[in-house]
């Protein structure tokens, strides 16, 4: 076998943490288009963001596919948070997808662990596309510090942070 089990198996804790940062950014965008009216920053985060994680699940799955392993999806959460303010919002947010970075570098040590060079190499090139994608949080995170209650003025604005989500290419 040229991928481990356990290296195997904890590729699809990752695709399952893929999908649940989508169902998060997902609820994240029907708060912001439903509860403050900000239709701008729901469809730039939504098609950009919260679309995206799926995609990057995608990639780890068609790796393992490669390699002729069949990807196990675990459950994703339910989410029916409420958020105070876009502050609260992308400080979880925020969170979240650095949680997801930090169970990439630990997918990385097993990998290495467990001798799957292979794994290893994919899983660097995954960290530097999300690495872009935690840059574009941060970013909506200190703009919500800066108008946490303010949705008109962020709502008019975002287009202008460079919130595309990232290029995944082949």
């Amino acid at each position: 076998m040229s991928i481990s089990i356990k290296t195997s198996e904890s590729l699809d804790l990752l695709v399952g943490k893929a999908f649940d940062l989508n169902r998060s950014f997902d609820r994240a965008v029907s708060i912001m288009q439903n509860k403050w009216c900000m239709p701008n920053a729901a469809n730039i985060i939504h098609h950009n963001l919260a679309h995206l994680f799926p995609l990057l699940a995608d990639l780890i799955s068609g790796f393992k596919d490669s390699w002729n392993l069949t990807t196990v999806y675990p459950e994703t959460h339910k989410d029916d948070r409420d958020y105070a303010n876009l502050l609260n919002m992308m400080t979880v947010l925020l969170e979240e997808v650095l949680d997801y970075y930090e169970m990439i570098k630990m997918v990385y040590k097993i990998a290495e662990e467990e001798g799957d060079l292979n794994v290893m190499t994919m899983l660097v090139d995954f960290m530097n596309k999300l690495t872009i994608v935690v840059s574009q949080v941060y970013t909506l995170k200190d703009k919500a510090e800066q108008m946490p209650t303010d949705w008109d003025k962020f709502d008019n604005h975002i287009s202008q942070w460079g919130i595309n989500g990232v290029e995944l290419g082949d």
